[in-house]
């Protein structure tokens, strides 16, 4: 099974990572649940690459083991100065997007972690078929 790597710099980039991942998940007999979980997760992600970094990032998932999907957002914006308030729900919502933002897409997958510096972010995330 492919890896898909794409690089976000415009709004269409954002459907093409979704379409990718929407394949990949079709491949590994995600439910209709998870799919939609992994889907929001990628969409919200991305958008934060256009949104709050400045239209430099890159989305890649790959398949592991035939058992889940693994995500990694990369950008090289500014970092994310108040990363605790954001990850607990505490962070104000931005006017585009579905307002989940990170707080809903670490929610939605079975791992989470992120790295953020004044370098950028970067994201990976992991969601395991039926669990």
């Amino acid at each position: 099974m492919q890896n898909c790597f794409v690089n976000i710099r415009i709004e269409h980039d954002i459907y093409l990572a979704l379409h990718h991942v929407r394949l990949m998940m079709d491949k590994l007999s995600f439910s209709k649940m998870d799919k939609q979980k992994v889907l929001v997760a990628v969409s919200e992600l991305t958008r934060n690459i256009l949104d709050h970094a400045g239209a430099n990032g890159s989305f890649s998932c790959e398949c592991i083991e035939n058992q889940g999907i693994r995500l990694i957002i990369q950008d090289s914006g500014k970092g994310i100065d108040n990363l605790h308030q954001i990850l607990s729900g505490e962070g104000t919502p931005n006017r585009r997007g579905l307002g989940l933002g990170l707080s809903g897409a670490k929610r939605m997958m079975d791992e989470f972690t992120i790295k953020t510096s004044k370098e950028g972010t970067t994201i990976v995330c992991v969601k395991w078929n039926g669990k």
